[in-house]
C-alpha cells in the first residue's frame, strides 16, 4: 500500500470518528437535564505513529442496555476523541438523577416525558458546560432561520480570535467572516440540515482575526425546542489536515511528472535506438535471403526470422507510442484519443465508439495528458476485465470544463472491494485526476457494467 493510500485511509477513518463524536455530543446535550455528570476529565492518547488509528478514539452512544445499567445506579463512561489531534481524549462519567427517569437513546419526535429534580439539574449544568468548554472545538448554537448565534463556547475566541460578544451580538457575524467561495454552500447546508432534521457535515473556511485562513469541519444538527428550530454545530479546526492533503497532492503531482518524464525517455530510447536497430536487422535478413537464392535450404528460415523481426519492431513502435503519445503533443487530444480507440480495436478486436463535441482548443498540456492516460487505462481495463467486445468513450466540453466518460456493459465489479485491495490501475487514475485538480467517479456493480466519469477544468 502506498503512502498516499495510507494517508487517505487515515483521513477517512478520522472523519468517521468525528461524526460519531458529534453524535455522542448531541446525546450528551439531550441528556443534560436527565443525568448527572459525576466526573469530567481528559486522558492522553497514544501517538498515531505507534498505534492503530482505531485505538486513539472511541465513542459509545447510549444504548438500551446502558440505560438499564444507569437505572440500577451503575455509572456509564463515554470517551470522546478529538479528530484533529491524537493527543487528547475527553471522558465523561454519568449516572441517573432519579430512578424514575427513562433515557431515550434515539432522537424521536414523540420522546417520553421525564421526571427531574431541579436541584440535580442545576448541579449537572456546570459539569455539562465544563465538558463543552474543554473540547478543542467550537460548539455553537443558532436560530435556524436568522442564523443568529445564541451560544458559543470559549474555544471560538481561542481559535479564531474574535470576542464572544461579536458572535452573539452581530447578526451576520458568520456570514461576514466566511470565505466568499464557501458562503452560499454553507448556508445551503444549514438550511438542508434544518429542513431534513438530519446531521450534516461540511468543510469550509473562515478568516481569523489575525487574517489567517482556517479550515473547519462543521457537524450540524437541528433541534426543535420551544416551538422553534435551532441548529447546534461542532466546528473542528482541520487546517493542518487540509495542508497535509495539499502537500499530498503536490507530492503526487511531482511523482506523476517524474513518471511521465521517465516514460518519455524510455519511449525515445525505444524509437531512436532499438526500433532503428531492429529495422537494420530486418534489412540485413532480407539481403541474406536474396543472397541465398530461392532454392537454398536456409531461405525459409531466414524469411521466418525476417518476418519475426518486423513483428518485434511493430510491437516496439506500439510500446513507444503508448509510453509517450506523440500525437497528443502535435495533433491534440481528440486525434490522440481517436487513434487510441483505433489502436485498441485493431489489436484486441474490440469495438470502441468514440463521441466528442464542444471540445475547446487549446487545452492545457496537463489536462490533455491526464485525460489521455485515464482513457488509456480505462480502455485497458475494459479489454482485460469486462468480458464484452464493445465499449463507449465520450469527450465533451461544457462551461469551461472537460468531461470524459468511459463505459461498458460488461461484468462490472464492486468499487469498494477493489479500492481496498489497492488495484494500481484504479489508484493511478484517481491520483492523476486529483493531481490535476479534477474529480473522478467510478460507478459499477457486479454484472451491471462500469462507468468512469472524469471532470477537469479546460
Amino acid at each position: 500500500m502506498t503512502i498516499a493510500t495510507r494517508a487517505r485511509l487515515l483521513l477517512r477513518h478520522r472523519e468517521a470518528l468525528f461524526h460519531r463524536w458529534g453524535e455522542a455530543l448531541y446525546n450528551l446535550n439531550s441528556m443534560e437535564n436527565t443525568v448527572r455528570f459525576d466526573r469530567v476529565g481528559h486522558v492522553e492518547c497514544p501517538s498515531m505513529n505507534s498505534a492503530h488509528p482505531a485505538a486513539f478514539s472511541r465513542t459509545q452512544p447510549l444504548s438500551d442496555e446502558s440505560g438499564q445499567m444507569l437505572l440500577t445506579g451503575v455509572r456509564e463512561r463515554f470517551m470522546l476523541g478529538h479528530p484533529s489531534s491524537c493527543r487528547l481524549a475527553i471522558f465523561v462519567e454519568i449516572s441517573m438523577l432519579t430512578t424514575s427517569v427513562r433515557v431515550p437513546h434515539q432522537r424521536t419526535a414523540n420522546a417520553p416525558s421525564v421526571t427531574r429534580s431541579d436541584t440535580d439539574v442545576l448541579r449537572a449544568r456546570p459539569h455539562y458546560h465544563q465538558l463543552v468548554g474543554s473540547l478543542e472545538a467550537i460548539v455553537w448554537r443558532a436560530d435556524a432561520v436568522t442564523l443568529e448565534h445564541t451560544y458559543v463556547n470559549v474555544q471560538a475566541e481561542t481559535i479564531l480570535g474574535y470576542p464572544l460578544s461579536q458572535w452573539l451580538q452581530q447578526p451576520l457575524f458568520k456570514e461576514a467572516h466566511l470565505h466568499p467561495d464557501d458562503r452560499l454552500r454553507v448556508f445551503s447546508a444549514y438550511r438542508k440540515a434544518a429542513q431534513e432534521r438530519e446531521p450534516y457535515g461540511l468543510d469550509y473556511r473562515m478568516t481569523a482575526a489575525d487574517g489567517r485562513e482556517i479550515w473547519f469541519h462543521d457537524c450540524v444538527h437541528a433541534v426543535y425546542e420551544n416551538s422553534r428550530t435551532e441548529l447546534i454545530g461542532v466546528m473542528v479546526d482541520i487546517t493542518d489536515r487540509k495542508h497535509a492533503e495539499r502537500s499530498l497532492r503536490e507530492v503526487n503531482g511531482r511523482l506523476i511528472d517524474a513518471q511521465e518524464e521517465e516514460r518519455r525517455r524510455i519511449a525515445r530510447e525505444l524509437h531512436d535506438d532499438f526500433n532503428q536497430r531492429l529495422a537494420l536487422l530486418a534489412i540485413g535478413l532480407e539481403r541474406l535471403s536474396r543472397t541465398l537464392g530461392p532454392d537454398s535450404a536456409g531461405t525459409g528460415q531466414v524469411s521466418d526470422l525476417c518476418r519475426l523481426t518486423q513483428e518485434i519492431a511493430s510491437d516496439v513502435h506500439r510500446l513507444s507510442h503508448r509510453l509517450h503519445p506523440a500525437k497528443l503533443e502535435h495533433l491534440g487530444l481528440v486525434p490522440a484519443i481517436k487513434g487510441l480507440c483505433r489502436e485498441f480495436s485493431e489489436q484486441y478486436g474490440i469495438q470502441i465508439d468514440f463521441v466528442h463535441r464542444n471540445v475547446p482548443s487549446p487545452i492545457t498540456k496537463e489536462t490533455a495528458l491526464c485525460l489521455f492516460r485515464v482513457a488509456q487505462e480505462a480502455l485497458s481495463n475494459t479489454v482485460k476485465h469486462s468480458g464484452v467486445r464493445k465499449g463507449r468513450l465520450e469527450l465533451f466540453g461544457h462551461q469551461e470544463a472537460l468531461h470524459l466518460c468511459i463505459s461498458d456493459a460488461g461484468a462490472g465489479f464492486d468499487p469498494q472491494s477493489v479500492s481496498a485491495k489497492g488495484r494500481l490501475g484504479l489508484i493511478s487514475m484517481q491520483e492523476r485526476v486529483r493531481a490535476a485538480g479534477g474529480t473522478i467517479a467510478v460507478e459499477s456493480s457486479p454484472s451491471s457494467g462500469t462507468r468512469i466519469s472524469v471532470h477537469l477544468a479546460a
